[in-house]
């Protein structure tokens, strides 16, 4: 079975509650950094990765809809 990438991963999470509101990393199929700073996430993300480049986001505190 192939690995699903970092969007898919995203989108069967079925919880990401004790996320809201903070920033992600997602390396192949885990959140690899939290926090509260983009920048800060980005870059724990980069020192645990240096050969991959992970998904960053925030995680939104109002319902959103990915079409």
């Amino acid at each position: 079975m192939p690995k699903k990438d970092e969007f898919e991963c995203l989108l069967s999470m079925p919880d990401l509650g004790k996320y809201v509101g903070k920033w992600i990393a997602i390396v192949d199929d885990k959140i690899v950094s939290t926090g509260t700073a983009g920048k800060e996430v980005l870059k724990e993300a980069r020192s645990k990765y240096p050969d991959r480049t992970p998904l960053i986001m925030k995680v939104p505190s109002q319902t959103v809809m990915l079409l």
